[in-house]
């Protein structure tokens, strides 16, 4: 169990969908501005937020919750 283990896993699933989309909001934004002779340029620091959503996906994945909310093993037969 990772740093989110005392989070439910709708809570889990929750947080991803909104870093998912903070993720794609940041990817999809512009990088510079510029206004009457001056320029303002930021950075896109993604690393993070990837890092934090693979973390998420880790402890879904502990906890046998696939991304889809889904069971990540299949089921056990006995024969």
């Amino acid at each position: 169990m990772g740093i989110y283990r005392h989070l439910t896993v709708s809570e889990l699933q929750a947080m991803r969908t909104r870093l998912m989309a903070s993720l794609q909001d940041r990817l999809a934004s512009p990088t510079s501005a510029a206004h009457n002779g001056r320029s303002v340029q930021y950075q896109q620091n993604v690393a993070e937020i990837r890092k934090e959503i693979a973390a998420l996906s880790e402890e879904l994945e502990a906890r046998g919750v696939g991304v889809s909310g889904g069971a990540v093993r299949g089921p056990i037969y006995i024969v």
